[in-house]
């Protein structure tokens, strides 16, 4: 028989919660949380938070072949659940998530919720971006070397943003890992993905704000009003994040294996090297 790890976890959760207590979590308004999971912290999450999930998310768990692919997605989708329910005042369990055409989860119930989010994954790394009344998208990539930069990107790179990747430049695989999130982060804001027309998006630094800030425009439109920057997260990953909210207040939220027993999150400014 199987082993069922959904049913193993939900059955062994401790009866203390890895994340803070969800009285304590606040998003002001004009303000953006994103929250970072790394792989050390896939264990003690699905140990304690797989209760949360709805009959068909753990459905979709067993089906996983792999056990680490069944862990990541219990604990991306649990962590989800947990922040979303402090956030909004509401259990975690409760919550119903409908899929988007572009296979994103969307908070069905309650309906009223004016909460927006959005998770991106890469290998040892999740992340959850939350904001009030915008549109919010996040993305993290981990630089794989040997990436043919001059043949990827074709039909989802603008011209311009073909134009800077130049393979014979040193960094060309780094301003490529920068031109791909910006742009994923962008669409998964705009609600279209790399389904749409990413092309006629472009994404560049912005010299008016300065390093770490970049902006968009469509079809040579710029795309005002927004807050968009780069997420300093380790020498090997990118990560950006695009809000439909000016000047927004963007914070961090890190947590170590040390600071799941004593539930305080780690914060720091993102965006600026």
């Amino acid at each position: 028989m199987q082993h069922d790890i959904v049913t193993a976890r939900s059955a062994g959760r401790t009866a203390s919660p890895i994340l803070p207590d969800p009285s304590r979590l606040s998003l002001p308004e004009r303000a953006v949380h994103v929250w970072v999971l790394n792989d050390a912290l896939v264990e003690p999450a699905c140990s304690t938070l797989a209760y949360t999930l709805s009959p068909d998310e753990r459905q979709r768990a067993r089906a996983y072949r792999h056990a680490r692919n069944r862990n990541y997605f219990i604990a991306r989708r649990s962590v989800l659940r947990w922040l979303i329910g402090g956030y909004l005042s509401c259990k975690p369990e409760s919550l119903r998530f409908s899929i988007t055409p572009f296979g994103k989860p969307a908070l069905q119930w309650p309906h009223a919720a004016s909460l927006a989010f959005s998770v991106s994954h890469t290998d040892g790394m999740t992340l959850l971006a939350f904001a009030w009344d915008c549109r919010v998208g996040v993305d993290v990539e981990r630089r794989i070397d040997g990436v043919d930069v001059a043949g990827i990107g074709r039909g989802i790179f603008s011209p311009i943003e073909e134009e800077a990747l130049d393979p014979a430049r040193p960094d060309s695989a780094a301003t490529l890992l920068s031109i791909w999130t910006r742009k994923e982060a962008l669409l998964k804001a705009l609600g279209m993905g790399l389904s749409g027309e990413p092309n006629a998006y472009t994404t560049k630094d912005d010299l008016l704000l300065g390093e770490g800030r970049w902006c968009a425009s469509h079809n040579g439109t710029t795309i005002s009003g927004w807050t968009c920057l780069d997420l300093v997260l380790g020498p090997e990953v990118r990560g950006a994040l695009a809000a439909s909210l000016e000047d927004a207040s963007v914070t961090l939220h890190r947590y170590s294996l040390s600071t799941w027993g004593d539930q305080t999150p780690r914060q720091a400014d993102a965006g600026v090297p």
